[in-house]
């Protein structure tokens, strides 16, 4: 329990959550407003808001940076692979959820027989 209270593993933790889903999708959303790359109707911004949350999930890299940041036998080693490992799975969960929620949606709107050319985000 002391590897979640470190600074550290907090750090990561928000950093794969919150970081991931901010940056992607605010870089999506600046391109689109504000250069001539537009975001195609085939999906609304509830849809690239669970991508980028799922995005979260990689922690290959961020194992490597850890290894490569902490010394061997430094306590904060332990704890960035506990953080790194609890975003991941944070991540997962979250993005999953709202990608479930999505294809749920678009699920109930075929079965209706709607036509979900210009896709709407669920309400």
């Amino acid at each position: 329990m002391r590897s979640l209270t470190d600074p550290v593993a907090t750090g990561i933790v928000l950093g794969l959550v919150i970081g991931k889903l901010i940056g992607i999708f605010d870089a999506a959303w600046l391109m689109d407003r504000f250069t001539p790359a537009t975001k195609v109707d085939d999906y609304t911004w509830l849809d690239l808001g669970g991508l980028a949350m799922v995005a979260g999930i990689g922690f290959t890299v961020s194992l490597l940076v850890a290894e490569l940041s902490f010394v061997i036998g430094n306590p904060h080693n332990d704890d960035a692979r506990v953080g790194i490992f609890t975003g991941s799975t944070i991540a997962a969960v979250i993005g999953g959820s709202l990608l479930a929620v999505r294809n749920a949606h678009y699920k109930k709107l075929r079965a209706q027989g709607v036509a979900v050319d210009k896709l709407e985000a669920p309400s």
